[in-house]
Formats: structure tokens, sequence, C-alpha cells
């Protein structure tokens, strides 16, 4: 009896290595991936680009560092202290900036000013803003348009209605998402890794819910809008990114994530810039998209992207938004995410919004007080809810009591 049990189990041991084997050959770069993504993680390497290939070069302006203060308007006392919170959370760097300079910009360890981030979900926030450019310049007509117009296979099927705006509001209806699902086969997976990602985008994503009835965060909402901005525009995200956002802020470029040479470029994570250039888009929408005089959003953008959804009060048009107040702030639904991000207290300006992604990259942004906040660095010792963990208010609001009044600079 034991004879043949072990007979049966080692034929079907055979045919499982053997299913494997042809599964591993025939996706040999989606698994090649997955192992390396695997591995970076486990070396605690997932801030660094250098796992992923193949990257598109985003264009960039020359480099050109951003005006220093002589005088910091933000007093020393509360500069070291958020330094001090910086570095005691692991951060790669630190940056602030008000009033058209750097008040401070702490790197740590061996990261230097001139390496590219991995901006994680802060991506999302990019996207959002670049669709904003393409509507100025006239590549798309308005937030309300379908997505149909530009992903065609939908006409006719039941995804043909969403709006970019519910894509924007992650309401889309699309496919709902799982977070941290992480199996090799599943759906989160290979739209991440897979040479042709576009392929599940418009192949296999299906209508789940009635659009802009639910709130849904998600990497393959993002990575929609990333479809559509190629094909509203004509250009391959990256250059589009860098020739019409970056160049005209003065921003330097970087890379993003493509899933295969001359494929569709990664718009929901994977866009790896300089802390600089991100600081730039910060400063640009705390200027309501005018850069030096110049429109570059349209009129009204920036306050359309920071109104809440109708689904989740804390999100606009790819975007956070910092009221109302919240002890923990989930980016995805309770399903996925039981635990959200701590504040330890309310955010001290009610116009504040942030970018934020996953391992606390956080950019917040405050329009009254001119005034960008970067905070960037490996994924967290602690998890949320645990001792220790990282508190999501606490830099910005430092530096915000920090500010002097007008005109002391003592």
């Amino acid at each position: 009896m034991l004879r043949k049990f072990l007979k049966v189990a080692g034929v079907l041991l055979l045919v499982l290595l053997t299913v494997v084997a042809v599964a591993w050959i025939a996706n040999w770069t989606f698994m090649e991936r997955y192992m390396r993504m695997a591995a970076s993680q486990m070396r605690g390497e997932s801030q660094r680009a250098e796992w992923y290939e193949p990257v598109d070069p985003v264009p960039g302006a020359p480099d050109m560092p951003l005006p220093v203060a002589a005088m910091p308007v933000v007093d020393a006392a509360a500069r070291e202290k958020a330094r001090a919170y910086a570095e005691k959370t692991k951060s790669q760097g630190f940056l602030v900036w008000q009033g058209g300079e750097l008040q401070q910009a702490d790197y740590f360890g061996d990261f230097a000013r001139e390496d590219l981030i991995a901006s994680k979900s802060m991506a999302k926030m990019v996207v959002g803003i670049v669709i904003g450019r393409a509507i100025a310049q006239g590549h798309i007509r308005s937030v309300d348009q379908p997505v149909s117009d530009f992903i065609t296979e939908w006409k006719g099927t039941d995804k043909e209605g969403p709006t970019i705006r519910q894509f924007l509001q992650n309401s889309s209806g699309i496919s709902r998402f799982t977070y941290n699902d992480f199996k090799p086969w599943s759906q989160t997976m290979r739209e991440y890794l897979s040479e042709h990602h576009e392929d599940i985008l418009i192949n296999e994503t299906r209508l789940d819910y009635p659009p802009g009835s639910e709130y849904d965060y998600s990497m393959i909402t993002s990575d929609v809008l990333g479809l559509v901005i190629e094909r509203a525009t004509g250009q391959r995200y990256a250059d589009y990114l860098g020739h019409n956002l970056l160049k005209p802020i003065g921003a330097t470029g970087g890379t993003v994530y493509v899933n295969r040479p001359g494929g569709l470029a990664h718009t929901g994570c994977c866009l790896m810039l300089r802390a600089e250039s991100f600081v730039r888009i910060g400063a640009l929408m705390a200027r309501d998209g005018v850069w030096e005089g110049i429109r570059l959003l349209p009129e009204g953008w920036v306050q359309e992207t920071v109104t809440p959804s109708p689904a989740n009060p804390h999100w606009g048009l790819h975007m956070w938004i910092g009221k109302p107040c919240v002890k923990r702030l989930r980016w995805f639904p309770e399903r996925s995410q039981p635990v959200g991000v701590m504040h330890s207290e309310c955010y001290l300006a009610d116009d504040l919004f942030l970018f934020d992604g996953s391992g606390n990259q956080a950019m917040w942004i405050v329009p009254s007080k001119d005034l960008v906040v970067l905070r960037f660095g490996p994924p967290p010792t602690r998890r949320p809810g645990e001792p220790g963990e990282f508190d999501n208010s606490m830099l910005p609001n430092t530096i915000i009591r920090g500010l002097k009044p007008a005109g002391d600079n003592a």
C-alpha cells in the first residue's frame, strides 16, 4: 500500500514539476521579475530601481539645484526636531521647501542628492497631474470624457461608460483590487510583472460595481490612466511626462518601468525621480498649477483635484486630502487594509493635501503657506498598529509650527 502511495505521489509530483517548468519557460520574463522582486524585498532593497528592467528614460531639464534659503523661515528647533524624526524613522531623505527656497535638505546613509527615489504610489499622484496637463494642452476634452474614447476596445461592452473622473476618483467600477495578493498567478502580480500588462488592463478587467458607487484604490486604475495618456497624446508616457511637465518646471528626469522595450509604462507606481524633482511638482501644485507666471495646469485644476470624491472624502482626483481629521487613514478599503496609517493629531493647515505611497513615501503640500515637505525612505520597520509606527502628521505639523511670522528671520 505504501509503495503504491509513493508511486502515485511521485507521478503527481512529476506532473506538478512539469507544469511548473512549462509555465516557467512560457513566462520566463514574468517569473524572473517575480523572483528578482522577492529577492530585492528580502534584501531590503525595494527603494532602489535596479531590480526591475526594462525602464524608459524620462527626459528632464538640466540640473539646476533649487535655491537654498540663506535665512530659513522655519526656526532651527523645528527643523532639527523634524530632521531627527526623519532619521529615526529610517528616511533616506527629508526636504522642506517654502517660498521658492529649500529650507532644509537632508539625505541619510549612502543616499545622495543625485540618486533617484522609488516613489511607490506617489507615482499615482503624478499621473493624475499629467492628466491635467493633457487637458490643458487639448489632448483630452475633460475629466468627464469616457475612458472608452481612448480604450476603444471597450466600446459596446459594459466597460464603455466609466469616465476619466471616475478613474481619477478610484471609483471606476473596474476590477476590485486585492491588496498584498503576491501569488504569482494573481491578477495583481500578473498586471504588475507581465510583459503585456495592457492585455490584462484591456481584456481581463471586468466591471465589478456601478461606476462612482464605491472607492477602490488600485494599481490597475492608475495604469489605465497611463494607457489613456499614451493614446490621447500619441506619445510614450515617459516622453510626455518629461517634455510637458518636468522640463517646464526645471525638474530633472529619471526612469519609469515599462513592461517590455517599447511597451507600456507603469503609472500606478515605478516612477524614479530625484527628490528635488518631486519638490518642484509639489511647488507647482502649491501655486495653483502656475510656474514662473506660466499656467501649466487648467485654471481651477488644483481645486478640483482636492475636492473630495463622493465615495471617499479623503481622496480627490488621484490626490490625498488632509481633511477631515482621522486617527487612521486607510489607502485601501477595509477588506484589504484593516489598520490604516496613523495620524497622532489633525493636520495644522486646512488646505493641506499630499502625495502618499507605500513605505511612508510622502509629500505634504500646503498652498496657504507656500510649503512643500517631502519624506522618503525604505519600508517601515513597524507596521501600522505596532509600537513605534510612523506618524504621518509629525513632519508637516512640526514644520508648520516652526514657520516664523512674516518678516521674522531672527
